[in-house]
Formats: structure tokens, sequence, C-alpha cells
């Protein structure tokens, strides 16, 4: 008895494959233009527009505006013109309110440049200075400006035969200082109790505004030092402008 056998029919993957590839598949078109497809090899650096090389240049030129020097003798001047004055051919009037001025303001000027003592003369009050004497056995009597110096005068108690005075001195404010020998003044009165001496200190040229000359008196006699400081304050000598600013 005949038997009819049905059997599916296979094809081979990639028959199929390719088959359905072929039957779906489309060819793409192009996407780059053969005209605007750049030749091979190294391009160029793209040129700058010409407004950006020799226009711009030539803008900066018209705004700039070239200087230029000229001597006088290109013009046919002189190169130098010498100009004397005299006081004989030339004299000037100054007008009699300005010369006042000047002359008081110089004037002005020198008296604040003078120096002055800063205290009283110690002699003046003769008890106190009497007293100050028997005290501390030195004091200072008197004492005065002349030139450019100081001169003056120191009482001191004869305790012994042997003995010195000597002034010290500044003249920036203790920065630095000099002591000075006292001379011995002879008595006219024999056998007094009190000897006297005298000084005289040659002062610089020129002392400085906010420097101060100051000094003080000390009496050494029998190993042992005495002091006149005026009371630790010193004797000071000052420019005048500055007395007269802390008398106001």
């Amino acid at each position: 008895m005949p038997v009819e056998l049905a059997m599916p029919i296979y094809h081979a993957n990639d028959e199929f494959q390719s088959r359905k590839s072929s039957k779906y598949k489309r060819p793409l078109r192009p996407c780059l233009h053969p005209n605007r497809v750049p030749p091979l090899g190294f391009r160029s650096p793209p040129q700058q527009p010409e407004r950006n090389g020799v226009q711009e240049s030539s803008l900066k030129d018209r705004g700039r505006t070239k200087k230029q020097v000229s001597f006088a003798d290109h013009k046919g001047l002189a190169l130098t013109m010498v100009k004397i004055f005299s006081k004989f051919d030339d004299p000037i009037d100054v007008p009699l309110s300005i010369q006042q001025l000047f002359s008081s303001a110089l004037c002005v000027s020198e008296e604040e440049n003078k120096l002055v003592l800063d205290f009283a003369q110690p002699s003046a009050d003769y008890l106190r200075f009497r007293q100050r004497l028997e005290e501390d056995l030195v004091c200072l009597e008197n004492c005065m400006l002349k030139d450019r110096a100081v001169a003056g005068t120191v009482k001191v108690k004869n305790l012994s035969f042997e003995k010195f005075v000597k002034v010290r001195i500044t003249f920036d404010t203790w920065k630095s200082h000099t002591d000075v020998d006292c001379l011995y003044v002879k008595d006219t009165y024999v056998g007094s109790d009190r000897d006297t001496f005298s000084f005289e200190v040659n002062l610089p040229e020129q002392v400085p505004p906010h420097e101060r000359i100051e000094f003080a008196v000390f009496y050494v006699v029998n190993g042992i030092t005495y002091w006149d400081s005026n009371r630790g304050q010193n004797y000071r000598i000052i420019h005048s402008s500055l007395k007269r600013r802390v008398c106001t």
C-alpha cells in the first residue's frame, strides 16, 4: 500500500540570508558630492581677508599723526640766544610794602632761630639760692648767652682744698655729652666757706629744632660727687620760637 510522505524543504542558513538581504536591501546613495571632496594631502591655512592685513594697518596709520621736529637753524634763525641781565642796567623797582614784608619775615626767621635760656637766674631769689647751696653743696649762680657760647658761675661749699667742678652739657638731647672744666675764681673775701668757679662752653653753629641743649653742674670733693641738675629738670637752652609757643 503506497504511503505519501510530506517532507519540508529547508534552505541553508547562508543561502537564506543572502536571498533575504538581496531582496530587501537597497543600495545607499553616496553622502559626499564628488565635486566637494577635497584632494588628499595637506591643506593650506585659510587666508585672512585683505582687510585684516593691509587695510587694517593702513587704517591704523591714518589714526596716527606723524610728529616732525624742526630746528631753528633750518629756518635761518640762531640756535641760542643769550640775554645778559645787569643790576645797573635793569633795576627792579620793588614796592616799599614788599620790601618791608621781606625784611620783617627775615627778622622773624632770625628771631625764631635765636637761642634763649629756658630757666630763671638761680641767684635772682637769693634766699632760695643760699638754701639750695646749703642743701646740695653746689649750685649754679648766674648764666648768660653771648655770641655762640654759654657762660656762667657756680658756687660750691668749701669742704676741702682739693676739689674740681665741671659742667656736663649735651647738644642732642643726651644722645652724647661733653664735660667741661670750670675755673676757680679767687674770692675777695678771705676765709669764706664758699668758692666760686666760672665756665664758658661754645655752642654749635646749627642746632636742629627737635634737639635740646641741656647741662648740669657737678662738684667732686673727698671722693664724693654732688650734682646741681635744676631739681632734676636740667638747665635748658632752646629756640626762642619754642619758648614763645610754650608760654602761649
